[in-house]
């Protein structure tokens, strides 16, 4: 802008701020500022009731003490006086801190919490006010502190929460970063201590692992080192995964065992892909004891997993249910029979096939036909049709010595 524009600008402004009716308004405004300022030293002279935060600190600390609980960083002191006061308060210079001396108050304390006298504090408030002012109220209304003088030990740090997944997801594991951590306190604090949780988090609807830092909970009287870990939460991708789990007896007497039929059934169930390869049929056990099926009065016994790993959910079975026999190697529970009619008797696939499973335990068997001969060759005795009158248990057949 050169000189002839300012000019010009200037002359306008004068002209408008000079006119008839701009000073009468002027003349307003000049007034309105002196009863404004009337009206403010006005009350300022009135009594208020102002809240002033006065610092505190403890101090003179030994080298040998750790405080585990300090006192509160500010004092909320309630003050009356006049307005002009106030202002000197609440606009001057800082408040200069109050100081708790610890050696005041240690004497040989070996509980390890002290009690600050309060009114000894609002004596050092009341010091820095003028004589006018008036302390209303002191907050907090009580004052105390918690030191430690070798008290320690290490806790595992745990969460606290909630960690919720998205359906297609599940929570693998939670690692604490350290995992356990110092814990000072005095002697009747540190016994009730054995975890250090962390302050709650709460995670919903996951789909990707989760890593933050977070802040253990306090513990009043309590000082944990370090006071803040890292948080990792792992979660997997679920997948479906068959295993075939033979079947077992338990608790058999004897001779006797179990046989069921199938003798190894499916089990399905959901696992993290992390884990698909690692989890094996090994790693599920179908037992059934002989006294559930003393007690059972169906051909048929349910089955249940005694044992399964870790980490797997949606568990099926199938089938569910199998026929069973209770075999006993003393006394030949099973006894396989096959009738032939024509002359054709020493061929019998069926049995053979049956003879041939090793894990039906089943050593001999019989063929009965016309052929009016009695003798024994490969485990199979030939009998003639006959004799099947004299089959009875615990009866010793040809061939038995």
């Amino acid at each position: 802008m050169d000189s002839v524009q300012f000019k010009k600008y200037y002359t306008t402004v004068k002209n408008f701020l000079l006119g008839p009716k701009n000073k009468e308004f002027l003349i307003f405004l000049f007034f309105f500022f002196v009863s404004a300022a009337f009206w403010l030293l006005q009350s300022l002279n009135e009594t208020f009731d102002v809240e002033l935060k006065v610092p505190l600190k403890l101090e003179n600390v030994p080298s040998d003490v750790v405080i585990t609980s300090d006192l509160p960083s500010d004092l909320n002191v309630m003050v009356r006086d006049k307005g002009t006061v106030l202002v000197r308060y609440i606009y001057g210079t800082e408040q200069v801190p109050v100081r708790v001396d610890y050696k005041d108050y240690d004497k040989g304390n070996a509980s390890g919490r002290v009690s600050v006298t309060l009114l000894d504090v609002q004596k050092k408030v009341q010091a820095q006010l003028l004589s006018s002012t008036r302390i209303v109220s002191l907050k907090p209304d009580t004052l105390e502190f918690f030191f430690n003088k070798g008290a320690r030990k290490k806790v595992p740090v745990k969460l606290a929460g909630v960690v919720e997944t998205s359906p297609e997801y599940y929570l693998q594991r939670v690692e604490f970063t350290p995992d356990s951590v110092e814990v000072l306190a005095p002697s009747a604090i540190l016994d009730t201590i054995t975890e250090a949780f962390i302050t709650p988090v709460y995670f919903s609807d996951l789909s990707a692992n989760e890593k933050t830092i977070s802040m253990l909970r306090p513990v009043r009287g309590a000082k944990f080192i370090p006071d803040q870990v890292e948080m990792n939460v792992m979660i997997d991708l679920y997948t479906e995964k068959t295993v075939e789990v033979p079947v077992f007896g338990v608790n058999f007497p004897g001779s006797k065992d179990l046989r069921t039929f199938p003798s190894k059934v499916k089990v399905t169930f959901r696992v993290g892909m992390s884990r698909f390869k690692e989890i094996t049929a090994d790693d599920f056990v179908l037992a059934v004891t002989y006294e559930e099926l003393m007690k059972n009065r169906s051909p048929k016994i349910q089955l249940h997993l005694k044992s399964m790993p870790s980490g797997v959910s949606n568990v099926r079975i199938d089938p569910s249910e199998v026929d069973y026999l209770i075999d006993d190697a003393d006394q030949l529970t099973v006894l396989p029979l096959e009738i032939k009619s024509g002359k054709d008797y020493a061929i019998y696939s069926a049995l053979n096939k049956l003879l041939k499973i090793k894990e039906y335990n089943i050593h001999q068997g019989f063929v009965l036909s016309n052929e009016q001969k009695v003798y024994q060759e490969n485990g199979i005795t030939y009998l003639p049709i006959y004799d099947i009158m004299f089959f009875e248990p615990g009866t010793k057949v040809v061939g038995e010595l």
